[in-house]
């Protein structure tokens, strides 16, 4: 495991890997959602919110059209999506989820991981970007969304990224709808 002169990891050994490789019977993998999604890779916010809800990956994109027709088209596959929406979404699912508030300075991904963030799960909009985190505490997180499943959070796994937006999944993410 390669680690730097400060002590931090640069890369996740085998201790890491092994203690997040097994995420929670019924989370879906990215690689499932794009199999939803006719073999084509997912957008990042409906698979968020598919995976936070339990519903399939389509289903995702039509209940934010329904949160908010005016800002998504009516056919083919919703590109981009928006906080609020995800958020309208989880709430009219019943998903329960409180906000978690950010320095006005917005923090790194793994600033925010070590920075203290409590263990639990979190939907995040990194920059230009929608996520689930599994946060095990002690600086170790797994993420979860379009192209990653239950990866170690590094730099390389959106680690480096700005977070822009931040709820905690306060039962964590519904496993089948």
């Amino acid at each position: 495991m390669a680690d730097r002169q400060d002590g931090r990891l640069t890369e996740a050994g085998p201790v890491a890997d092994s203690a997040l490789a097994e995420r929670p019977t019924g989370l879906r993998s990215h690689d499932e959602l794009m199999e939803e999604n006719g073999g084509l890779v997912p957008w990042c916010g409906p698979a968020t919110l598919a995976l936070a809800s339990g519903l399939p990956y389509r289903a995702a994109g039509t209940l934010l059209r329904g949160v908010a027709p005016d800002w998504y088209p009516g056919t083919g596959p919703v590109v981009t999506a928006y906080w609020r929406d995800i958020l309208g979404a989880l709430e009219q699912l019943g998903v329960a989820h409180a906000p978690v508030e950010l320095p006005e300075r917005r923090p790194s991904l793994l600033g925010l991981v070590r920075g203290g963030l409590a263990p639990g799960w979190y939907l995040l909009r990194v920059t230009d970007h929608f996520l689930l985190l599994n946060n095990q505490g002690f600086g170790l997180a797994a993420v979860h969304d379009n192209r990653l499943t239950a990866a170690v959070l590094t730099a390389k796994t959106h680690g480096r990224r700005r977070v822009t937006h931040a709820a905690q999944l306060v039962s964590g993410p519904r496993l089948r709808f």
